[in-house]
């Protein structure tokens, strides 16, 4: 019955504090209501696809996606109790900064980032790296929020976490699609190889992108997926994250029989698995990567994935 009550308390903070976009009101937020009391107010921030909403109250679709996301989160998040206060503010910041902002199902944008910290929460990932799954899109998704915000409110780990997920993201676009992949992958390589968390977020970040890949236009769909087969999947192999690595595996497999056009998806499917992957190839044979050990430090991240993995006894079902 108390663990319920806890549950119920954590969940009831959350979703005051996503669907409450005025900092004022957290303030007066009573200190002895929940685990969350403690709220430090974040100054309105105005993202680059944002509207206002001075002077309205939340609408009920947006109650409704506050009240299921914080019982989801409050309860994935439960083996973290020390640092409920740093994601509860977490959620709370990413809620603003991603105010009006939608995807392409139409759904509020913010139900990402917390869908990839729910699937990080099931791998039973620390605190920082939850709390980067919350804030990964705000540096580059939102023009008033910059690395320095982030250091500054949630620290130097959140931020460094954060920061390398933000330069995986800023992709080459020179017009040669095998260069552009090439120096992409590389990119996103040489930052996840500074810290194996980067690589988990980046992988629960595309694993919630195939999850919803069907509000894509088809041949955007073949693409990712044929991309994932290619990269993600043979990273996530790399590191022994077999959850991530089966259903990303899975979802690409499943995007190509639904392909409308059979053909192009055909095509995609055998050229990313009938050959050695881009991963593979690029770990053997590009100069930059053999200079910075890259190869060598993912083996390191493996091992200490798998120490993760048996200290926590992560099972095969990565989000709730």
């Amino acid at each position: 019955m108390m663990a319920a009550r806890r549950v119920y308390a954590c969940a009831a903070a959350l979703a005051l504090l996503c669907s409450t976009p005025s900092a004022s009101h957290v303030q007066r937020w009573s200190p002895s209501r929940s685990v969350f009391a403690r709220s430090v107010s974040v100054r309105p921030m105005t993202s680059r696809a944002s509207v206002s909403v001075e002077g309205t109250e939340p609408s009920l679709e947006q109650r409704s996606y506050a009240k299921a996301y914080a019982t989801r989160l409050a309860q994935a998040t439960g083996y973290l109790k020390p640092h409920m206060k740093q994601i509860a503010s977490a959620l709370k910041y990413a809620v603003e900064a991603h105010d009006g902002q939608t995807r392409r199902s139409g759904e509020p944008f913010v139900t990402h980032p917390i869908e990839v910290a729910l699937i990080l929460a099931g791998l039973r990932m620390d605190a920082a790296t939850v709390i980067a799954g919350l804030l990964h899109d705000t540096v580059e998704d939102c023009e008033h929020v910059t690395i320095y915000d982030l250091r500054t409110r949630f620290g130097n780990e959140v931020a460094r976490i954060v920061e390398g997920e933000t330069k995986v993201s800023k992709l080459h676009t020179t017009g040669s699609k095998q260069f552009d992949q090439r120096m992409n992958t590389r990119a996103m390589l040489l930052a996840m190889a500074e810290d194996w968390r980067i690589i988990v977020v980046k992988l629960a970040d595309r694993l919630h992108n195939m999850r919803t890949i069907g509000a894509m236009p088809i041949e955007k769909q073949v693409r990712v997926a044929a991309e994932t087969l290619d990269v993600f999947v043979p990273l996530a192999r790399t590191l022994g994250i077999k959850p991530l690595e089966d259903e990303l595996r899975q979802l690409s497999l499943k995007t190509f029989a639904l392909a409308i056009d059979v053909s192009i998806a055909s095509h995609e499917a055998a050229t990313a698995l009938g050959r050695s992957t881009q991963l593979e190839r690029l770990l053997e044979d590009d100069y930059v990567l053999r200079e910075r050990r890259v190869k060598a430090r993912l083996e390191e991240h493996r091992v200490i994935w798998d120490a993760h993995q048996l200290a926590w006894n992560v099972g095969m079902t990565p989000a709730l």
